[in-house]
């Protein structure tokens, strides 16, 4: 009983290891993806200002070349297509860090839904098997005990029996020894009466 006991408790040791193991895996596993994923939309992002960049660039190197008027002009028309090159630039940066930054969002939540989902699959396996261990575990000690309970009361009636039987044979040798003193007695009263008769006292043998 007691080897099998300690069988099913390193089992279920065993098996509590392995899902810490697998937990602390899938933990470590998450963290490189959501780094790789910070990555990528660094990258992403950076990829985009320098399109921008260079598609501002190319916007600005063409309204300057194509100008044909005078020193001001030129001026006037290169700040001026300088300053729409920006804020096409900056729009056009705000709205793909926006997409990107809502994009990474809903891929976040999504992933820690199916995480914590994941972990509380595994919590509650390791509640029922922890509830089925210790209900077989009560179920066990209580018939352990029942049985326990059934020899105790059967060693009790063995033990009266042979308290029983210890009496009567005590009783019987007590009354055997009381006749045979009896007896005796009736002998020396007898050579008593025989002596006062004749005055003569019975010789003793000590013959071996």
């Amino acid at each position: 009983m007691v080897e099998q006991y300690e069988r099913e408790l390193a089992v279920g040791v065993a098996a509590a290891a392995y899902v810490v193991n697998a937990i602390e895996k899938d933990e470590a596993k998450y963290r490189i993806k959501i780094e790789g994923k910070k990555q990528d939309t660094i990258s992403r992002v950076g990829n985009s200002d320098r399109v921008s960049r260079r598609y501002s660039s190319k916007e600005v190197t063409t309204n300057t070349a194509g100008e044909t008027s005078g020193r001001k002009s030129r001026e006037s028309s290169k700040g001026g297509g300088s300053s729409a090159g920006d804020q096409r630039w900056k729009g056009n940066y705000s709205q793909t860090n926006n997409a990107l930054e809502t994009k990474a969002d809903a891929w976040q939540n999504a992933e820690l839904h199916k995480l914590n989902k994941r972990y509380e699959n595994m919590k509650a396996s390791i509640h029922e098997w922890e509830k089925e261990k210790k209900v077989r575990a009560k179920v066990k000690m209580e018939r352990r005990k029942k049985e326990l309970e059934k020899k105790i009361k059967r060693s009790h009636q063995v033990y009266q029996l042979k308290i029983s039987r210890i009496d009567d044979i005590a009783g019987g040798a007590r009354a055997q020894v009381d006749d045979k003193r009896r007896n005796e007695e009736l002998k020396i009263k007898e050579k008593a009466k025989q002596i006062r008769a004749t005055g003569v006292v019975p010789s003793t043998c000590l013959c071996f």
